[in-house]
């Protein structure tokens, strides 16, 4: 069969499929099926790639039409990240990419935007040191990774999910160095 070219939505009430028909048999074969309400199922292996955004600029602002990606913080020299208007559902990860040599931030929109939540610190070096920070939720608008000690070491994760207006649920593994310190300021 030829292939057909459409110009415009394509539209159905009944679903989709995508089909296999046998050469010797005939036997048909659903491969990919969307049903009726919007449901996917498929025998082959469904790749949903979700958005990566390497930061190498010193400043970055984040939008909230990005809700979903993830960021590579991959400027050594230091990077200043401000988030958006927090809003419940906004989600964002971030991969400590390159070990800092100056500070890296992630700020909120606004100071009355806030973290809950936690940041645990592990130093690589000594097994046993380990730390979990806490904001304390009156005034914490900054995560930052000022210092080895506070998490600026390669390989660290933050994800931050909005749930409100006016709060940021932070869940951090960072590695750190040295006396361990809060990120959150």
């Amino acid at each position: 069969m030829a292939a057909t070219t459409f110009n415009g939505p394509v539209r159905s009430e009944n679903g989709f499929e995508q089909i296999s028909i046998a050469s010797g048999t005939g036997a048909i074969t659903t491969n990919l099926d969307v049903d009726s309400s919007g449901n996917i199922e498929t025998t082959g292996t469904a790749i949903f790639l979700k958005p990566y955004t390497s930061i190498t600029d010193s400043t970055y602002t984040v939008t909230s039409a990005m809700s979903g990606t993830t960021f590579g913080l991959n400027a050594a020299g230091g990077i200043v990240v401000t988030l958006p208007t927090a809003a419940a559902g906004l989600h964002y990860k971030f991969i400590v990419g390159t070990t800092f040599t100056t500070a890296g931030q992630i700020n909120t929109a606004a100071t009355d935007e806030l973290y809950t939540g936690f940041a645990m610190i592990f130093d690589p070096a000594t097994a046993t040191d380990t730390n979990t920070f806490i904001p304390d939720a009156s005034d914490d608008d900054t995560i930052d990774l000022g210092t080895a000690a506070q998490g600026w070491l390669i390989g660290g994760v933050i994800d931050l999910v909005g749930t409100s207006t006016t709060r940021w649920n932070v869940a951090a593994m960072l590695h750190g160095d040295g006396s361990l310190a809060t990120p959150f300021e």
